[in-house]
């Protein structure tokens, strides 16, 4: 191959990676509201829904394209320390759940694939009457991957759960309505080789939510940042390498020629 085929191809190859470790951030500067989680305790706990109401407060939400991501969750753009926490209704305990974050704390790695949703950046704003007619939406995604030990090991300690094995996949459908204080959503997942969000439900509504089926309360969160950084995958780090060994051997080979 000559040089400059190799050049060309080498710095094709180190686009790609590149452009694989793109991070896409997804910033809530400051939400506020009330919610409801019901439906994980029938029959089928892995259909379910999700309504945030008497909303107020702005950010912006980020989707990149399918691919595999490292997700963590930080701070976000408006300085050092980010909040966020949740009082919990129904015999749950009183006073308000949660903290402060000032550094990103990884939440899971793996695969993500998402259907009905094009990738950019979608900013929001509620409690200031931009959105006059209600808004439907749809989407969903498959993940396999891992959540990380500190994350999982919170949700045992929190929740009275015993999980192990970090790993599991799946698929979840979400289909809702956005109004200008409200989303309501419906969601259906499935999943593989770990029960699912339902049973994580479950788990808060025995532990934290009365046991009567439902979660409910409000919530507050103020400068969070929510990060995907695309993870390169293996075949074109290989590639990547090759290029850049075989731009090695033939600087080598012209050293050897001018000696």
């Amino acid at each position: 191959m000559k040089k400059t085929a190799l050049i060309a191809a080498t710095v094709a190859l180190a686009g790609i990676s590149t452009g694989a470790s793109a991070a896409y951030v997804s910033n809530i500067t400051a939400l506020g509201g009330d919610f409801s989680i019901t439906g994980f305790a029938d029959l089928t706990p892995n259909t379910y829904s999700v309504s945030l109401t008497g909303l107020t407060g702005s950010g912006t939400l980020t989707a990149g394209p399918s691919g595999n991501y490292a997700v963590s969750v930080g701070p976000g753009a408006a300085g050092p320390v980010g909040s966020a926490g949740v009082d919990l209704l129904n015999g749950g305990p009183a006073g308000m759940i949660g903290g402060t974050v000032s550094t990103n704390t990884p939440v899971f790695t793996g695969n993500i694939t998402v259907n009905g949703l094009t990738a950019g950046s979608y900013p929001f704003a509620f409690g200031l009457g931009l959105i006059t007619s209600p808004i439907t939406f749809g989407f969903d995604y498959a993940y396999n991957g891992a959540t990380t030990p500190g994350i999982l090991g919170f949700l045992n300690t929190l929740l009275g759960t015993s999980f192990v094995d970090p790993t599991g996949a799946g698929t979840v459908a979400v289909s809702g309505t956005i109004t200008d204080n409200s989303v309501t959503m419906s969601v259906t997942e499935t999943a593989t080789g770990w029960p699912g969000s339902g049973y994580f439900l479950a788990g808060a509504d025995a532990q934290l939510g009365g046991a009567n089926g439902i979660i409910d309360g409000s919530f507050a969160m103020r400068n969070i940042g929510i990060t995907a950084t695309a993870v390169p995958e293996p075949a074109s780090l290989a590639l990547l390498g090759l290029g850049l060994a075989g731009l090695g051997a033939v600087r080598r080979r012209k050293q050897a020629q001018a000696a």
